[in-house]
């Protein structure tokens, strides 16, 4: 039994009695885990602010015996990003990314990659405009299938050809040119969009966020990067049905 120091991003809360709530906490070197904080719902606690949903923290924790919950001794914001609270879109878009990084991650599984993404893209979020969030989300996204392990061979098409670029298979994790695109299931891509891809892919993090698209083309790769987010994770996300509901205001 021990205190332990975490620093991480809260991607889930659940009310848990009169004033408690149980956070998921994507936190550095630890991965997902989940803290038991009593009476956080109160100002009067003073870690309100720390312990909100998208805080960027650091947390004093209470490990006690193994398999139990980590409970919250202190805790102190270092980022609260909220600015992501005060826009209906950008707290969609927010929710549906700590959804999908809850959803990729292992309890107890050092993600600091993913936890390091997630932190770029909210900032972006929090700091940016609406126009900005398709694009923010294709980088997320298509970095988040990378650290799975699930993102698209972007070498070409799966027969070799490196040219006319027109489908991308997501449960194949594959392209497919002109040719041999026929009797497959698969998104509609053009080269340029087949090009973006591979540079969100196969760029370092601080370079994957440079990329330029109309904001049609924007939206339509985020589109495809959620549709092979959801082939991927085997499941239908209510914070993407949300998200989408959102944007369709």
């Amino acid at each position: 039994m021990a205190n332990v120091e975490l620093r991480g991003i809260v991607t889930r809360e659940i009310k848990y009695g009169e004033n408690s709530r149980i956070l998921t906490v994507l936190a550095k070197d630890h991965g997902k885990v989940s803290i038991l904080a009593s009476r956080a719902r109160s100002n009067r606690s003073g870690v309100l602010t720390a312990t909100q949903l998208f805080a960027y923290s650091d947390f004093e924790v209470f490990m006690g015996r193994e398999g139990s919950l980590l409970r919250l001794n202190e805790a102190e914001v270092i980022e609260p990003f909220g600015g992501l609270r005060i826009s209906l879109e950008k707290m969609a878009y927010a929710s549906y990314f700590c959804d999908v990084a809850n959803h990729l991650c292992y309890e107890g599984t050092e993600q600091n990659e993913l936890l390091r993404l997630l932190l770029n893209t909210l900032s972006g979020l929090d700091k940016g405009n609406d126009d900005d969030a398709e694009r923010l989300e294709c980088v997320f996204l298509f970095r988040a299938l990378k650290e799975a392990g699930v993102a698209p061979d972007c070498g070409g098409c799966a027969c070799g050809e490196e040219e006319d670029i027109s489908m991308l298979c997501p449960a194949e994790g594959v392209f497919r040119c002109k040719k041999c695109k026929e009797g497959h299931m698969g998104l509609e891509v053009n080269a340029r969009l087949f090009k973006v891809i591979a540079y969100i892919i196969g760029s370092n993090l601080a370079s994957a966020f440079s990329f330029k698209l109309g904001r049609s083309s924007a939206e339509y790769l985020a589109y495809i990067a959620e549709e092979y987010m959801r082939c991927h994770l085997e499941k239908d996300l209510k914070t993407l049905d949300y998200l989408r509901n959102v944007r369709a205001l």
